[in-house]
């Protein structure tokens, strides 16, 4: 429906504030071949957009009498449409899905808008109505595209057939662990779609995405994992259900575990080591120190001259993850980096009756920073978190290789970073854990728990990376300390000679 014309016409902010991204027709095709087998008399598209999935239902059946509803809340995009009242057999309702009373549907499809629930106005309002309908707590979801399933399942009718893309993250979230357990327990699943070049399907899309092929029908068929590789492969497809390369039992899918590396797993050629223990043994990782205002926490040296600041009402820390381009950070980087004028200071209240200090709060509650949304809960605004320096910091995004730092300083970081803090356990470990980390097997078996955001962006939370394999004790054992140590002093100089070492240590791990 001339997306590429809309797209030209419609600023890329404005379609982010919608969350619009368009689903390219091989997908839509296959979608709606889905919910059309058994042709559906009343069929719903929460989220109807340019109407793709109205298209491609039309070609597949052109004579039938279904009534296909269509929920759309930009009325923008629909004076762009310009279907409504135009098509016998279609009505579309510029009103919010979330809000609409409880109704049932044959067949549902549906693209749901993308954007965190936390950026959705009406969520307050929003939030108990839908719990009401479905009997279900909601608090806790942060991607709006779960909220329209959870409400679409429960409008789903016996038999009924349901085809939706979602964010590929839910698999590993939290809140994805009750969207899980109800596609589980009312054997609705069916089959997971993923997409091993996502790019080349899906150019627009900001986030990685996968989809779930539904059926009320109360059986409980095992579960078909289907990868599709290019467009040339979907138009290939006659039947999705008849396309897949695996088949598991739900019983292999717990709810409450991440199934995102229990998918890749079946596509991996690389077998996880026997004996591996959980990363949480050894301690744990958690994030950066959240200031509500890094721009007024975060100083330079030029700041901290011109406002003659005491030094024992500062510490060194981290504030942006470029200020570490290599594996092992010094101290020497870190003076190297003071000198540049880069914000490596803290602010750090201890004296809060300084004249220096009093006047650099006053001018920081004139620009209204007392007044940010995390300043503002704290019994003195400026009082940030205690932390300990941490030996080993990890970055929050990715692209490619993983960002594993050997912090060999006193400072400590943002949320830019996630810090590991070892226990009794972890200790004497350290610099044989940061070799794990730095490998191609740990990079590897970290990235089984990842949340992809597309463009090849990862992401973790301190959760996934607690929740990851590494070597026990035992196998720590095989490699000395030593030999660690040589890891380290060779990343200070070469991380790429490193990382060939450190690969070294860890196939003596896997043959021991």
């Amino acid at each position: 429906m001339r997306e590429g014309e809309y797209i030209l016409e419609t600023p890329l902010g404005y379609r982010k504030d919608y969350g619009q991204f368009f689903t390219p027709s091989p997908v839509a095709r296959f979608m709606a071949e889905w919910v059309m087998a058994d042709d559906p008399s009343s069929i719903l598209d929460p989220a109807f957009g340019l109407g793709i999935f109205y298209d491609e239902i039309k070609k597949i059946n052109p004579n039938s009498n279904f009534q296909f509803t269509g929920y759309e809340i930009d009325l923008r995009i629909l004076d762009f449409v310009g279907l409504n009242g135009r098509e016998r057999n279609l009505k579309i309702i510029n009103d919010d899905y979330l809000q609409a009373e409880r109704a049932s549907y044959d067949a549902i499809i549906c693209n749901p808008p993308y954007m965190r629930f936390q950026k959705f106005i009406t969520r307050h309002d929003v939030l108990p109505k839908i719990e009401q309908q479905i009997g279900q707590n909601l608090v806790g979801y942060s991607n709006i595209a779960s909220v329209f399933l959870v409400k679409a399942i429960n409008e789903l009718k016996r038999n009924g057939r349901l085809a939706f893309i979602m964010p590929f993250e839910f698999f590993n979230a939290g809140y994805g662990e009750n969207i899980k357990k109800t596609l589980l327990e009312k054997f609705l699943l069916k089959q997971i779609i993923v997409f091993a070049n996502e790019k080349d399907i899906f150019p627009d899309v900001t986030t990685t995405v996968c989809v779930l092929i539904c059926q009320n029908d109360g059986h409980a068929d095992a579960i078909k994992i289907t990868r599709i590789t290019n467009n040339e492969e979907i138009n290939q497809i006659s039947r999705i259900g008849d396309f897949y390369q695996f088949q598991v039992n739900s019983s292999d899918l717990p709810c409450y575990s991440k199934w995102t590396p229990i998918i890749s797993a079946f596509f991996s050629p690389n077998q996880l080591p026997v004996d591996f223990c959980q990363l949480s043994f050894y301690g744990a990782f958690t994030r950066g120190i959240a200031t509500g205002a890094n721009d007024f926490f975060a100083l330079r040296k030029s700041t901290i001259e011109g406002w003659n600041l005491p030094e024992d009402n500062l510490c060194k820390c981290l504030t942006k993850s470029q200020q570490v381009k290599t594996a092992i950070f010094t101290e020497g980087d870190f003076l190297r980096l003071y000198h540049a004028d880069q914000p490596v200071y803290c602010l750090d209240v201890k004296d809060r009756k300084n004249p220096r200090i009093i006047n650099y709060l006053k001018t920081g509650e004139k620009l209204g920073y007392h007044q940010r949304y995390l300043t503002k809960t704290r019994s003195h605004w400026y009082k940030i978190e205690r932390r300990n320096p941490a030996p080993i910091l990890f970055g929050v995004f990715s692209r490619g290789r993983l960002k594993v730092i050997r912090n060999l300083t006193t400072a400590i970081n943002f949320t830019c970073f996630h810090c590991f803090y070892p226990n009794i356990f972890g200790e004497p470990l350290i610099n044989k854990l940061f070799v794990y980390l730095l490998s191609d097997m740990g990079q590897n078996i970290l990235k089984a728990n990842k949340r992809s955001y597309g463009g090849n962006l990862d992401k973790f939370e301190p959760g996934d990376l607690n929740d990851s394999l590494c070597p026990n004790q035992t196998q720590f054992a095989l490699i000395e300390e030593r030999e660690a140590l040589g890891v380290i002093e060779l990343a200070a100089m070469d991380e790429k000679l490193a990382i060939d070492a450190s690969n070294l240590l860890m196939e003596r791990i896997l043959n021991g």
